[in-house]
């Protein structure tokens, strides 16, 4: 019961009406009052190559919707129990990293299992970088049976709240995301354009980092992605109904010079 409240909770919050049916997560819910993403401490690489990206996204998400958020650096390893206490966690680099334990790899599929969603997001800005073969074998040990594939342009991912039909970031390393998804839901997302690079401002409000191949345009659909990340990890898939439709188009219009 107290996880149905919290979907409506959220699905009110963002401006969304709930329908039905839909897929409720199970254990990974955690408190919805104020929403906290951690970013997944690894060992060896550079985990945290952006470090004031989650922080500047959740502003993001906050000033774009009704989501109450907490501005916090939250860093966690996966042998930390708490993980279960967040709807969604990120994972970043720019060099290779050493491959998860037995035990780690076995926590994170537990956790994406009952619910929990997964960001990674490659900040090298290059194609085939080190961090992107990590990835890979990391995703590959995780879910040997199910291939990483490239999201479909009318994955929920894209129409959450804004319309979007590409992945953007600092970077345009690939125009698409890729994904794991299981039972019609996805349950980790990879992004190769550096999102955090493009999220990214100082305490002073100042972008921390140029952009790549495009200007503040590309930034904004950065961001707007990131959002939609955010909203597609709290609320799941069920605005492909096309009873949506017109509501999306709406929000589209209003907030399409944000």
């Amino acid at each position: 019961m107290k996880t149905r409240v919290c979907f409506f909770l959220i699905c009110f919050l963002a401006g969304f009406p709930p329908a039905g049916p839909t897929v409720f997560p199970a254990l990974a819910m955690g408190d919805y009052s104020k929403l906290v993403v951690p970013q997944i401490k690894y060992r060896g690489g550079s985990f945290k190559p952006r470090p004031d990206a989650l922080e500047s996204l959740l502003v993001q998400v906050a000033n774009r919707t009704s989501i109450e958020v907490k501005r916090v650096s939250l860093d966690m390893e996966l042998s930390n129990p708490g993980l279960f206490d967040y709807p969604l966690v990120y994972l970043a680099g720019n060099d290779a990293f050493p491959p998860f334990s037995p035990d780690e790899l076995n926590v994170l599929r537990n956790y994406l299992s009952y619910g929990g969603f997964l960001l990674i997001d490659d900040n090298s800005s290059v194609s085939n970088s080190k961090f992107d073969a990590s990835v890979r074998g990391t995703i590959s040990e995780l879910f040997p049976r199910v291939p990483l594939q490239k999201l479909p342009e009318d994955h929920s991912i894209f129409r959450s709240f804004y319309l979007l039909n590409q992945a953007a970031g600092r970077a345009l390393v690939s125009p698409y995301i890729e994904g794991i998804s299981i039972k019609g839901r996805t349950v980790l997302a990879y992004v190769a354009n550096d999102l955090g690079g493009a999220w990214s401002r100082d305490k002073l409000g100042h972008w921390t980092h140029d952009m790549v191949g495009g200007g503040e345009d590309q930034r904004n659909r950065a961001i707007r992605l990131g959002v939609n990340i955010v909203l597609y990890a709290l609320t799941l898939d069920y605005k492909k109904d096309m009873v949506h439709l017109p509501i999306i188009l709406e929000r589209l219009r209003r907030n399409q010079y944000r």
